[in-house]
C-alpha cells in the first residue's frame, strides 16, 4: 500500500509564514517611508506657501531683522483657523537684506518722453533672505533705485 501525503511539514510551514513575513515587513517599511516623505514634503510647501505670502509684505519700511509669520501676515489676511493661526505665531524668521545693485536705466524700457525731454526712473535688485532654524529661502524683489 502506497501512502500519499495529504498535508505540509512543519518544515514547509515555517518557511512559507517565514517569507510572508519578510514580505509584509519589507512593505510596511516601504508604506512607511512614503508616508514619511509625503509628510515632510507637505511640511516643506506649507513654508515655503507661508514664506512665500510673508515675502509679499516684506520692505524698506520693515526696521526690524526678526518679524513674526502671524503679525506680518495677520495685517492682510484674516487668519481664523486656531491651528494655523497657532502655528504662525510660533514661527520667525531672521531677515536679512542685501545690498540693493542698481540697474541701468537707460538698458530698460522703464523711460517715460515728456516733450524733447526723458524721465529715467531707475531701480534696483535686492536679494532678501529668510531663515530660523529649520529653513532658509532667498528672493529677490525689485525695488526703487536711489
Amino acid at each position: 500500500m502506497v501512502r500519499t501525503k495529504k498535508g505540509f511539514s512543519l518544515i514547509e510551514t515555517l518557511v512559507a509564514i517565514t517569507i510572508a513575513s519578510i514580505s509584509v515587513l519589507a512593505l510596511m517599511q516601504v508604506v512607511s517611508r512614503s508616508s514619511n516623505t509625503s509628510a515632510n514634503l507637505l511640511r516643506r510647501f506649507d513654508s515655503s506657501l507661508a514664506m512665500g505670502l510673508i515675502a509679499a509684505d516684506i520692505n524698506e519700511s520693515l526696521q526690524i531683522n526678526t518679524v513674526n509669520a502671524y503679525d506680518l501676515l495677520s495685517t492682510r489676511y484674516d487668519i481664523d483657523h486656531p491651528t494655523i493661526r497657532d502655528t504662525l505665531k510660533q514661527t520667525s524668521y531672521e531677515v536679512t537684506f542685501s545690498t540693493k545693485e542698481i540697474i541701468d536705466p537707460l538698458m530698460s524700457n522703464n523711460i517715460n518722453t515728456i516733450g524733447s525731454s526723458a524721465i529715467i526712473h531707475p531701480f534696483a535688485i535686492q536679494k532678501v533672505t529668510l531663515h530660523n532654524s529649520e529653513e532658509k529661502k532667498s528672493f529677490f524683489r525689485l525695488t526703487a533705485g536711489s
